[in-house]
């Protein structure tokens, strides 16, 4: 696989559809794939890769003074002789530990990585690959994990683009699960191949669908901010074409590899029919430039080459045999008169891992795994549909809480792309996270523990739908979804993935935490309960990311009971230190920031919604090219922050937006904003909608393809449409009837 991550694209890496889907192409690709094909006969890179010497360590390696490593002979393997054996420790360490070698490589060069492993247990060890320009750190991706005891090669083909130096660090888990414990690397090489490929522009627009959504690009000659690019669509065969929102053009200046990106439109249109091919026509105002083109949405009806049942029985799976893009999935599903139910029982870490693309799993109860429900490594094309799965995650014996990112539904590979996970019961994790107002033992008071869905370094067009993530206040959640690595061109869901129609809830941080690249992103129709914040929107890369019709509920700082404890937070929290991470575009669009009943015997606060909107966390953070409109933010009170834009930010336009609370933005800001609470009357179906005539009602302004079935003189602001025609999503609870408030007062000077 060529690697140029998480944003370049070769022909080992994606589908020949994807190839077409960048703005970016490769040129001979046929030349580059019998390159990777011919015998390597460059020397390793790696000095001492072969891990055996008559010192105490070969030389080059760099070896932290806590590791404890040995050389060894090895005398049960044809192909390897020696080995670098490392032990995990007695001591528990926040970070993993590793052994690493830089080596100087040329820009533009394609490099093979190989390394061998093996450990006493499953996921002890792996490899990871670090970037480096101007002795600066620009990108990590890992290789692995370990299997288990049997050896293990992992290889990877790197392209080095600008970096200057690539680190290779054979790392290990120090967590409490994996203490004493041992992980053998053997063979460690890194060989050059020959010149990476040089890349062409492509000037043709390019189509990324789902089932409701396709993700655009276009990089003519002729962009310009000047030269605005509109957007038209239309089923194939009818006569009227709809309006959707222009694309945005990207001004930015991005690091490699994001740098393909640079002054390219991006931007979606939603709200599509599945299974449907549509026309689409790109315009560009100035120059009258226009390209017409067809895309076909997913299909939800899944085509199945092969039926495997599947006995009841409480041992782990391990799925092996998968479809392909011609004959289609295979589906694995409860055997006739099986309930579908296995127990690990905790004596298996993971319920079922599935290595082979093209599987359906389908109607599984699974419970009691010692880390994850299902594990999906190295794949492409699944499916999960109607699982339930609970009582997941491992407990530490230091305080009790839960190892971090262990999940119902997990992946920790960079080859990840293109998961369907659907009408799934996640819920009720064994273990439990800290919240922020609980250090852990050798850790950091940041909420760490069990998640719904982890996917860690993959390459997204993810499309998580119609799930309930829930649990109690003594198993919560770190987050309902997300990874670690927000601040970077990757993150959770990286790119071209839809997240909407779920219920999350008992997060002791985001319910959903949305950050990475974000490009070609749309969450919508989720609805976030008890959390200390609902949307962790701090870094979006690359965008453009989309908020729109979500709604929060009950929003808690903390497990006590003290007037801090129940404080409540963010509805959208924005901002990081580093500007890099925060140039992306982002919309927010009629989300709605309920205030529900206080909580039980709590005299401080009289109701327990979200304390804050649209904030950045601190005076240092900077978030970009912000667009809000017709949200309803409904703060505690009229002195908390509906909009908090601490560096007054040029490019952040927020209006049209209804709130109670205070506005620190830009001048200009709100100019038709609403500052009132509102006024609500049940529908029908149990949500809360705008009375007629009041504050708020037919306020809202016209956005085209996002509110086209308003009803009235204008869209109302906030999440639900009075009198709409859209059905309540399934998951969504009936709306609890807000406190009374009293009205504020006058608007507050910035």
């Amino acid at each position: 696989m060529v690697i140029l991550r998480p944003l370049s694209y070769s022909k080992g890496s994606l589908p020949l559809r994807w190839l077409r889907a960048t703005s970016v192409v490769f040129c001979s690709l046929v030349g580059l794939s019998l390159l990777l094909s011919s015998p390597v006969l460059a020397e390793n890179l790696v000095k001492g890769g072969d891990l055996a010497s008559d010192q105490d360590f070969p030389s080059g390696w760099t070896v932290p003074g806590y590791a404890q490593a040995q050389l060894i002979p090895i005398t049960d393997s044809k192909d390897i002789t020696h080995a670098l054996r490392v032990n995990t420790g007695s001591e528990v360490m926040r970070h993993f530990g590793y052994i690493s070698q830089k080596i100087n490589v040329k820009p533009d060069t394609m490099y093979k990585v190989s390394v061998t492993l093996r450990s006493q247990t499953r996921d002890v060890g792996f490899v990871q690959i670090k970037r480096y320009k101007n002795r600066k750190e620009t990108e990590r991706f890992n290789l692995g994990p370990s299997d288990g005891p049997q050896w293990e090669t992992l290889t990877d083909t790197i392209n080095s683009g600008d970096s200057e130096q690539l680190e290779i660090l054979l790392r290990w888990n120090a967590r409490q699960s994996y203490l004493n414990q041992t992980v053998d690397f053997a063979n460690v090489s890194m060989v050059e191949i020959g010149p990476a490929p040089k890349p062409i522009l492509h000037h043709e627009p390019i189509a990324i669908p789902t089932f409701h959504s396709v993700g655009l690009y276009w990089k003519p000659a002729e962009a310009a901010a000047s030269n605005p690019c509109t957007v038209a669509y239309r089923k194939q065969g009818d006569g009227d074409w709809k309006q959707a929102m222009n694309l945005w053009l990207d001004p930015n200046d991005h690091a490699s590899p994001a740098n393909i990106h640079n002054g390219q439109y991006r931007g979606s249109i939603v709200y599509l029919q599945p299974a449907t091919t549509y026309e689409i026509k790109l315009t560009l105002t100035q120059t009258n430039t226009t390209q017409t083109f067809t895309t076909t949405t997913w299909d939800e009806n899944f085509k199945i080459a092969k039926r495997i049942t599947i006995p009841d029985g409480n041992d782990a799976m391990q799925i092996t045999e998968g479809g392909d893009e011609k004959s289609g999935y295979v589906l694995y599903e409860p055997a006739s008169g099986a309930s579908g139910v296995r127990d690990a029982a905790n004596q298996y870490p993971v319920n079922i891992t599935v290595k082979a693309s093209y599987v359906i799993l389908k109607g599984f109860t699974l419970k009691n795994a010692g880390q994850h429900g299902i594990e999906l490594r190295d794949v492409q094309n699944i499916v999960i549909d109607n699982c339930d799965i609970s009582g997941w995650g491992r407990v530490r014996d230091v305080d009790s809480f839960g190892e971090n990112l262990n999940s119902a539904i997990y992946s920790r590979s960079g080859k990840l792309e293109s998961i369907v996970i659907q009408n799934c019961n996640l819920h009720h994790p064994r273990s439990d996270s800290n919240s922020w107002n609980e250090k852990r033992v050798n850790g950091s008071k940041h909420p760490e523990g069990p998640q719904g869905i982890s996917f860690v370094h993959g390459k997204g067009r993810y499309v998580i739908r119609y799930n309930k993530i829930h649990s109690d206040i003594d198993h919560m959640y770190n987050d309902g979804m997300g990874e670690l690595h927000n601040m970077s061109f990757g993150g959770f869901p990286n790119r071209d993935s839809d997240i909407y129609g779920n219920y999350v809830s008992h997060c002791w941080d985001d319910g959903l935490e949305v950050e990475g690249a974000n490009m070609n992103v749309r969450v919508w129709d989720n609805y976030i309960d008890m959390t200390y914040g609902a949307i962790g929107a701090a870094c979006p890369s690359l965008g453009p990311v989309y908020y729109f019709r979500n709604v929060y509920g009950v929003s808690r700082k903390h497990e006590g009971n003290t007037q801090n404890d129940l404080r409540g937070h963010y509805l959208v929290k924005l901002g990081n230190e580093n500007p890099q991470w925060t140039a992306g575009k982002m919309y927010i669009f009629h989300n709605t920031a309920l205030q529900t009943p206080p909580f039980d015997g709590d005299t401080n606060y009289a109701s327990s919604g979200a304390q804050s909107g649209i904030v950045f966390t601190s005076n240092k953070k900077t978030a970009f090219n912000i667009t809000s409109r017709n949200n309803m933010i409904h703060t505690r009170h009229d002195r908390d922050w509906a909009v908090r834009d601490t560096q007054l930010t040029p490019s952040n336009d927020y209006d049209y937006d209804m709130y109670p609370g205070k506005i620190k933005a830009r001048e200009g800001s709100q100019t038709h904003g609403i500052r009132a609470r509102p006024t609500y009357e049940r529908a029908p179906d149990g949500r809360l909608w705008l009375k007629p005539g009041t504050a708020g009602f037919d306020a809202g302004v016209r956005i085209p393809n996002f509110n086209d079935d308003y009803q009235g003189k204008a869209p109302d602001i906030g999440a639900v449409e009075t009198n709409c025609i859209t059905p309540k999503p399934k998951l969504w609870p009936s709306f609890p009837d807000e406190p009374k408030l009293p009205e504020p007062g006058p608007l507050e000077e910035k």
